[in-house]
């Protein structure tokens, strides 16, 4: 995470440049380490997973200074304009966070708390 401080103003001002970082194993391989492996298999899982991992990173370059609704736990809606992500993906910073008790100018969301995201997309693209 890229983070600086304000110069002489006494308060903390987090800055997150849209890095895109390797992704935390999510789920476990479909091909078993025990057993004798294919390699036909593993490389159709490797280019599957490439797939998905490089369609993911690409949502989050497109999510840059767009509107962005999340669902949160406890059904806990919240909308932002994204700004970007650490580089282990473990946070998004977002600007002009609207929540139930108030809007925030800037604010560092957790994505373990996010249970899933949408914005609009432009249909020209």
């Amino acid at each position: 995470m890229c983070a600086e401080a304000a110069p002489r103003t006494g308060r903390y001002q987090p800055r997150i440049r849209p890095q895109l970082g390797p992704l935390p194993a999510l789920c476990t391989p479909t091909i078993s380490a025990s057993g004798p492996v294919d390699c036909v298999d593993l490389r159709s899982e490797q280019r599957a997973r490439s797939f998905l991992r490089e369609r993911y990173l690409r949502s989050l370059i497109a999510m840059v200074k767009r509107d962005v609704k999340f669902t949160m736990y406890e059904k806990v809606k919240v909308d932002a304009v994204f700004a970007g992500s650490d580089i282990d993906i473990l946070n998004f910073q977002v600007e002009d966070l609207e929540t139930p008790l108030g809007v925030q100018k800037e604010a560092l969301i957790r994505c373990p708390d996010v249970i899933s995201y949408s914005f609009e997309i432009d249909s020209s693209l």
